[in-house]
């Protein structure tokens, strides 16, 4: 049988969420069955995932095109690879690479993977009026491709209700190896990472922007009672760096330590999970902390509705900015073994990278025969 061919085209191969999700499709193909090919537009940047991807034996071309370049010559330069390069199946993910897709007119199936709501995301990160149009934008882009995917159960059902057709792929991640680790082992942990050893040990996880309402989660855990036997460990980078450095002067139980490489070192070492999100499609970092067992306390959104939906002993939800609601629930929280092994069997049996990926295949393959 021919085996059935897959471009993936997206913007960079930098170490974000989406592209963390497609690695984990792509190093689980059956490669008896499909050939991955990777386009990227423009140049990989300092934190490029491309040699991972490159030791997977899968084959990287980057157009090497600005923003600019790519709207105004992109199409061209995708075609020419996709005529060159037998394609039976375009697979986009990201406003840039899902605009060229929409464009494209070769003979091969189209399809995108939408891992955000532009309506929710965009206003935040370009501004009410730009992300305005650049939402409206990404719609009618998404409506051009024949096949549309979301990440999450609430994004579709944004799409179904702004009249995007599309079909649900969950996120997951890998869990191929033993997660769960004994307190001993979480405080030898602790001690080489230089966090402290006796307190509660919560964690939050993601880029320093507004949209991960960071700056009021440290101030609705800073205001906790009994400071003294809880700890905050933020990590991430971003904008409000400076500003998140100011206010944890102020609270002696919230240190932000910026980007690290070894996350889940720290996951490893924590109690609780906490993410005070504006939005999310299916959020990566919280299902990492899932497989790492960590219970959970996240603001009350689509999103994190679904995941405690799957198993709700796993943790609480609290309302968006109610800062009491969520004190409280930071100041009341116990590690149990119930809410750990909760946490750990979404992460195992649920969002898992082998289920995303089986169920990818059997839409690549319905698609092609189709």
């Amino acid at each position: 049988m021919r085996k059935i061919v897959v471009t993936y085209l997206v913007s960079t191969l930098g170490r974000t969420g989406p592209t963390n999700q497609l690695f984990n499709l792509v190093s689980r193909l059956d490669r008896s069955c499909f050939v991955a090919r990777i386009v990227t537009i423009s140049t990989e940047p300092n934190d490029s995932r491309i040699s991972d991807f490159q030791k997977l034996d899968i084959p990287v071309i980057t157009l090497k095109h600005s923003r600019l370049g790519s709207i105004c010559l992109g199409s061209a330069s995708l075609s020419r690879i996709l005529e060159r390069n037998r394609t039976d199946i375009l697979h986009s993910q990201g406003i840039r690479a899902d605009f060229l897709n929409s464009l494209s007119r070769q003979p091969c199936t189209r399809i995108s993977t939408q891992r955000n709501d532009p309506f929710q995301d965009y206003p935040k990160l370009f501004g009410t009026i730009a992300g305005s149009i650049a939402a409206r934008t990404h719609k009618t882009i998404l409506l051009n491709i024949p096949h549309v995917i979301s990440c999450s159960f609430s994004i579709e059902d944004a799409n179904v209700r702004r009249g995007i057709p599309c079909l649900t792929i969950q996120n997951g991640i890998s869990t191929n190896h033993t997660f769960l680790v004994s307190r001993k082992a979480k405080l030898a942990t602790r001690t080489r990472l230089g966090l402290p050893r006796k307190p509660l040990l919560f964690i939050s996880v993601g880029p320093l922007i507004y949209r991960k309402n960071t700056l009021n989660l440290i101030r609705a855990f800073g205001q906790a009672a009994n400071a003294s036997a809880r700890h905050l460990v933020l990590l991430g980078d971003g904008p409000l760096m400076p500003k998140v450095q100011r206010l944890t002067e102020e609270f002696e139980n919230v240190t932000a330590i910026g980007h690290v490489e070894n996350v889940d070192e720290y996951l490893q070492a924590t109690d609780c999970f906490l993410s005070a999100s504006e939005s999310e499609g299916l959020p990566n970092a919280v299902i990492e902390a899932l497989a790492w067992g960590l219970p959970f306390i996240l603001s009350n959104i689509p999103a994190h509705r679904e995941i405690q939906l799957i198993r709700n002993e796993a943790g609480d939800l609290f309302p968006l900015r109610d800062h009491g609601v969520l004190t409280g629930l930071i100041e009341n929280f116990v590690p149990s073994e119930e809410a750990t092994l909760a946490a750990r069997s979404i992460a195992s049996e649920t969002l898992n990278a082998d289920v995303m990926a089986r169920h990818y295949q059997d839409l690549y393959t319905s698609v092609v025969k189709r």
